[in-house]
């Protein structure tokens, strides 16, 4: 046996481990030890196959039984020990499968230029392992996100090798069309990778302004939490304000006393008066063992008094929730000031807004109820405003609820709007 034949049989070896490796990498590799063994134990047995086929029935045929014997077993492979489905196993392995034109690049350009099979067989021997690992360092990862984000991008990132494998098989192993000068098939690969490169670029851009848009709504989002942290804070200072208030009473007794010992009893009442819409104002009711919850909800019965809108509250909270304050603001307050906003222009019998907050199922549920005048137009399940800078609030209200795998919905439904809620609470509450 001379020593490119040897040289030959090696690298149909380095190949098989070359596709193998590449294409488990490419579907998402192994997960579990018990998965890994698998893998490396399968190793010999597709070697088995393809030596003893090789010796069996020759080179040619081999290649034209490798999809049979080698490349669907690798599919079932990726399907059952690794639990991939059969679009992104049999994406990877015609991916890894376009990757081995790699080192036969190599071998094909050595072979031109020392006109000498052996060191084409030798380069190829010798560039087959470092572009294994290049590929492995720095493409790998990249094509099992592609693939792996979406069916959209499996179908776009996974078209160009799937076809490539179905055009060199045809043209090149099951026939010779190729190299036969026919125009049509010579003009097929590059206006293919044309066709693709004009859908990449177009489902790239798409996919670009998709992240831009969420990163302007994440950075909305943090503008509103940061808002909403600033109005906590304000409402805890009137909280303290309060406190101040009430220690001071004693001075007001005694204010008061004075007028009466000197008979000025309409001044006494007038100062009394004012202390108590003081105390009103900056006091902040209790309607649950929440803080935040007491505070927000104080503040908004205020907004509703000054809108003559009548607020009925029924709030049953603990003390504390694993959701933060400033989302929890963020929530609530951009949900009354929508129904706020919403009533404040109906006729009286109408101005009014429900509001629910309580834990159930270990689950904070929220449900916000208003009636409302006009048309409430919905897209992807939230309400459109067609007045600029409005529809924030319930866009915000929607990403908070899905960053915390929780559900909300917008019904307007005979009349009434309804905002619901629903966020897993950690068991630590």
């Amino acid at each position: 046996m001379s020593l490119t034949t040897m040289l030959e049989l090696l690298n149909y070896g380095l190949v098989l481990f070359f596709g193998l490796f590449l294409s488990t990498d490419i579907a998402g590799s192994w997960k579990t030890p018990k998965q890994r063994r698998l893998i490396f134990a399968l190793c010999p047995v597709f070697l088995l196959v393809q030596s003893g086929s090789w010796l069996l029935w020759g080179t040619e045929t081999v290649e034209r039984l490798y999809p049979l014997i080698i490349h669907l077993p690798l599919v079932l492979l990726l399907m059952l020990v690794l639990k991939k489905s059969f679009p992104l196993s049999l994406v990877s392995v015609c991916t890894a499968y376009l990757c081995c034109q790699l080192p036969r690049w190599v071998k094909l350009l050595f072979l031109a230029i020392t006109d000498s099979s052996l060191m084409g067989e030798l380069f190829y021997t010798l560039s087959i392992i470092p572009i294994f690992f290049l590929l492995r360092r720095f493409f790998v990862r990249t094509a099992h996100h592609a693939i792996a984000y979406s069916g959209q991008t499996l179908f776009l990132f996974g078209s160009l090798p799937f076809a490539y494998y179905i055009f060199d098989y045809t043209t090149t192993i099951y026939s010779d069309v190729l190299y036969d000068g026919i125009h049509l098939i010579s003009e097929f690969l590059p206006t293919a990778l044309i066709f693709f490169y004009v859908l990449f670029l177009t489902a790239y851009y798409a996919q670009g302004q998709k992240r831009v848009q969420a990163e302007l709504q994440q950075s909305m989002l943090e503008a509103e939490l940061r808002q909403s942290g600033t109005e906590i804070e304000n409402l805890r200072h009137a909280e303290t304000q309060a406190a101040i208030h009430q220690h001071d009473m004693r001075h007001h007794m005694a204010m008061i006393e004075s007028f009466l010992t000197t008979g000025n009893s309409q001044q006494a009442e007038a100062y009394i008066h004012k202390v108590r819409s003081d105390l009103d104002e900056i006091t902040p009711k209790r309607f649950c063992e929440n803080e935040t919850a007491n505070l927000l909800i104080s503040s908004f019965c205020g907004k509703a008094d000054r809108l003559e809108v009548r607020l009925r509250v029924d709030v049953k909270l603990p003390q504390t929730l694993s959701i933060s304050d400033t989302e929890f603001c963020a929530l609530l307050s951009n949900g009354l000031e929508n129904a706020l906003r919403a009533t404040s222009t109906l006729d009286d019998p109408r101005r009014w807004v429900e509001l629910y907050c309580g834990i159930r199922l270990n689950k904070l549920l929220i449900e916000i109820r208003n009636p409302y005048e006009g048309n409430v137009s919905l897209q992807d399940g939230l309400p459109v405003s067609q007045r600029p800078g409005h529809g924030l609030g319930c866009l915000s209200i929607h990403t908070i609820t899905r960053q915390h795998n929780g559900l909300c919905s917008f019904d307007p439904t005979g009349g009434l709007f309804t905002l619901r809620v629903a966020l897993p609470l950690s068991t630590q509450n």
